[in-house]
């Protein structure tokens, strides 16, 4: 779960060490706060990605300014 004590902060140093963290976010908040109907999608069997990790890759990529439309 995430917390926060002590108002420590970390550096993120490098890209992948910053999409590493948003998708642990995203993928803690997903779990805790997405309905039901939303999370068991069996209709969708063949799916390789999870949604926590196509939402992480989409902010990731907005950040980054990556157009992923034409990628």
């Amino acid at each position: 779960m995430l917390k926060f004590q002590n108002n420590n902060a970390t550096v993120i140093e490098t890209f992948e060490d910053f999409i590493l963290t948003v998708y642990v976010m995203i993928d803690e908040l997903y779990h805790r706060f997405a309905p039901p109907k939303v999370t068991n999608k069996h209709h969708i069997p063949d799916a390789r990605q999870s949604d926590p990790e196509i939402i992480a890759i989409t902010i990731c990529d907005e950040l980054a300014g990556i157009d992923s439309e034409n990628a």
